[in-house]
């Protein structure tokens, strides 16, 4: 008999005995793009199954979470929290192919994807899909393999028929994320919001609120100017990232919420976090090109100066921490479109920034 993990007041939280885990694989976090064909953050995640009841209520909610696990590494959960039909519904398709033919095409698909040849990846998948007509957990793979070829609206056409296959009970809290993903790519951000939200109120009722989401959420709120409920979950997430030592997100969280700061005219306490991030991330332009445009706006040319100058002939790599993703580079910083839409620096930064560059 399983243990509930929770209290006898609260929702008792029992790991599913259907769960499989995943393995890391390829996970790029740059920041969510506005438009299709810059569109790079792709969030695919490792899942584990968790059913949540509640002495409250007579029904029970069964929620699949997905964790990210690193802000520059994640995972992709291409064959992760399962259902334990999935083996059974395979044995169904035999009058079509072996079973031994069914799992090659599985590893066929995921082969494909940990190669980057993301068209077979689909191929393969749309046969699985074709075989099991009825499993939504291969819809929900495909999709995520669409996001990643940025094709959001199919993405989205697959996880919406995935959810109508789950009962009304069911919360798969990574094709939450991941559609919110896919949403972002069409610059919907309202339905982002709605699904990261979701996303997240289910992680709080288990405990486990995914940094990454946070931030992500916060992307949405930054388009949307809501800026104040942007700074909110930026904090939220540098906060979570913190305390698990993720220190690229955390010095990445950080940034963003020193820029919302920024935006709503708390500029003394902008520049001082600016100043701490930019000491914690050594090899990051980021912050330094935010401090050149504060430096200015405030008349300190030469202060503005000397941090542009060393981001340029000092640093340069964009790397948050040694070893970890590059994330920005100097010159990205002169392209004032890649500045607004996708690093997601808000309007007024980038008014700052643009009147350094071009009157410095």
């Amino acid at each position: 008999m399983r243990a509930a993990l929770a209290s006898v007041d609260g929702p008792a939280v029992c790991p599913s005995s259907s769960r499989r885990r995943s393995r890391l694989a390829d996970h790029r976090f740059v920041a969510t793009r506005s438009r299709q064909d810059d569109y790079e953050d792709v969030s695919l995640h490792d899942d584990d199954t968790f059913r949540v009841t509640s002495a409250a209520r007579a029904s029970s909610t069964v929620v699949r979470v997905s964790r990210r696990t690193a802000f520059g590494g994640g995972s992709f959960a291409f064959f992760a929290g399962l259902h334990a039909s999935v083996a059974a519904a395979a044995a169904v398709a035999v009058d079509k192919v072996t079973v031994d033919e069914f799992n090659a095409l599985e590893r066929e698909a995921k082969a494909a994807y940990m190669r980057r040849d993301l068209d077979v990846a689909v191929e393969r998948l749309t046969t699985i899909i074709d075989l099991e007509p009825t499993e939504p957990v291969w819809l929900e793979r495909r999709a995520q393999v669409l996001v990643d070829l940025k094709r959001f609206k199919e993405a989205i056409a697959d996880y919406d028929a995935a959810e109508g296959m789950y009962s009304s009970e069911y919360r798969s809290l990574g094709m939450l994320s991941n559609r919110a993903l896919a949403y972002e790519g069409l610059a919907d951000w309202k339905n982002a919001v709605k699904d990261y939200s979701e996303a997240i109120k289910y992680s709080e009722m288990i405990g486990a609120v995914p940094p990454y989401v946070l931030n992500s959420r916060g992307n949405c709120y930054n388009s949307l100017g809501e800026y104040e409920k942007a700074l909110d979950d930026y904090l939220r997430a540098a906060t979570i990232f913190q305390s698990s030592r993720n220190l690229s997100g955390a010095i990445y969280a950080s940034s963003n919420a020193a820029l919302m700061k920024a935006e709503l005219g708390r500029i003394d306490e902008a520049i001082e976090d600016m100043e701490r991030v930019a000491r914690r991330a050594a090899g990051s332009v980021d912050m330094r090109a935010a401090l050149a445009a504060m430096y200015y706006s405030r008349g300190e040319q030469q202060r503005a100066e000397d941090a542009w100058n060393w981001s340029c002939t000092q640093i340069n790599s964009g790397q948050l921490v040694e070893g970890g993703p590059v994330l920005d580079g100097c010159e990205l910083y002169r392209d004032y479109d890649w500045l607004l839409r996708i690093r997601r620096w808000p309007p007024s930064m980038v008014d700052k920034f643009r009147k350094f560059i071009e009157l410095a």
